[in-house]
């Protein structure tokens, strides 16, 4: 009961309580491998987003500096094409503001949107104060241009870019700490690894330890149990071996008694003695050949021709009750055969006993040998009860005994049907069974006819 109780799943206590926890090892590395994977996406995304507003800003401050240098020149020497540089640089600024305002605002960052709100308005001063420049230089009134240029440009360009490079440190700031916590997650994560590798070795060794042990007990277990069986097969050879002698002369004193001028009780007395005495020479055969088969010993058999129908009359003549009628005899072909009679009558009487012991006691038993083509067919039959097919599987394995319930189970010591396959196959016979419940139950041996040689006359 104790070895049950330390048992999980089959398996002993300590080693499924190693593997429980070698799983949850496994489980939290694939969660921190997924933590860490998504920390790593992430700064990747945040590092390619700061790459492109940093783009966007530089596009940005480029498009102020070239559209207030080149309105600059033009005012100083009226050169068109300084003008033209000035007009499409000034046409690029609002595109380069609203992509700056579209990269800081995928971000949603905090103080980013407090910047943006002072670059906005920057940058619109400075739109419109160069085109009021750019109105009055092409009016040809230059002077006033240079004093309105001289008066806000400086401070407003300046404006613009504080608060452009303050958007962009902003920006740097941002990156380099999300780069700095995929750095943290990542030694944190590795950490974690290497300590759960440690913990997941440490119990795999463990249980390494542990079904080691099991092992070296469970093999400690089985050659117990195969020096306890072998005593048990030496004891039961020797016992059956040392009871047939006394058996012997028991059953030389009944048959004596039996020929002798006794009364009709006494002589009856002494039948049923002897009919005693020879089932207990066959339980005595039956347990020295299931040790001979145990102990992986060859049954002796000597095989020649007879006539197996004559050998199952001599059966039921010894296992008839003079009191009752219930065996009937069938015969039906050429029912001679190559067998041994010794042991073919063990195997017989086993079946017909059986039929006797477990049929209905109202109903006929019926044994016979039927001739076919290369072979006789033993055949024994009853009505009993039939066999379940679960019990029909192991019938023949030995001390399988029927279920309770069933008429003659009680007596049953559950060799006669493995003494009957064994010694089958030792003459080279097969042995099945036909059963249903409720349908009753046949036993068929199939012995092989002898070999014909044909002599031709020269």
């Amino acid at each position: 009961m104790g070895e049950k109780r330390s048992r999980w799943f089959g398996l002993p206590r300590r080693v499924a309580a190693g593997f429980a926890i070698a799983m949850a090892s496994l489980l939290a590395s694939a969660l921190l491998t997924g933590v860490t994977l998504g920390k790593r996406t992430d700064a990747t995304a945040a590092a390619e987003l700061a790459l492109e507003t940093k783009a966007a800003m530089e596009e940005l401050e480029s498009a102020l500096l070239v559209s207030d240098a080149a309105l600059d020149a033009y005012i100083a020497g009226g050169d068109a094409r300084h003008r033209a540089r000035s007009e499409r640089a000034r046409e690029q600024i609002p595109g380069a503001l609203e992509h700056v305002t579209q990269h800081v605002t995928e971000k949603g960052a905090g103080d980013e949107g407090l910047h943006i709100g002072r670059l906005r308005p920057a940058v619109k001063r400075l739109v419109e104060q160069q085109g009021r420049a750019l109105a009055l230089a092409d009016a040809g009134r230059r002077e006033q241009a240079l004093l309105l240029r001289a008066g806000e440009a400086i401070h407003v360009l300046e404006r613009a870019l504080v608060a452009l490079d303050a958007l962009e440190a902003r920006e740097a700031a941002e990156a380099a700490r999300s780069l700095e916590s995929v750095y943290r997650t990542r030694v944190i994560s590795n950490a974690v690894f290497m300590g759960l590798d440690a913990i997941l070795f440490v119990l795999v060794l463990g249980a390494a330890r542990v079904v080691r042990q099991e092992i070296r007990v469970r093999e400690a277990h089985e050659a117990e149990l195969a020096r306890t069986q072998e005593m048990q097969q030496r004891l039961v050879a020797v016992v059956s071996h040392d009871l047939r002698n006394p058996l012997s002369g028991i059953l030389t004193a009944a048959w004596a008694l039996a020929r002798t001028d006794l009364p009709d009780d006494a002589v009856r007395a002494a039948r049923r003695i002897a009919a005693a005495g020879r089932r207990m020479e066959r339980l005595i055969r039956d347990l020295l050949d299931w040790s001979r088969a145990k102990a992986g010993a060859e049954i002796p058999v000597h095989l020649r021709e007879g006539d197996l129908y004559d050998l199952c009359a001599r059966v039921a003549d010894d296992l008839s009750d003079p009191r009752s009628h219930r065996i009937e005899l069938v015969r039906e072909g050429d029912t001679v055969a190559e067998f041994d009679p010794d042991r073919m009558e063990q195997v017989v009487a086993n079946l017909l006993s059986n039929a006797l012991k477990y049929g209905d006691p109202d109903r006929p038993v019926r044994i016979g040998a039927v001739g076919e083509e290369g072979a006789v067919r033993v055949e024994v039959s009853d009505d009993g009860p039939g066999l379940d097919p679960a019990i029909r599987a192991g019938i023949f394995e030995p001390f399988q005994r029927a279920p309770r319930g069933h008429p003659g189970s009680a007596t049953s010591v559950g060799l006669g049907l493995f003494v009957v396959r064994t010694l089958s196959e030792a003459q080279g016979a097969q042995v099945n069974v036909e059963s249903a419940p409720g349908q009753g139950t046949t036993f068929v041996v199939r012995v092989r006819r002898a070999a014909r040689v044909e002599v031709r006359p020269a």
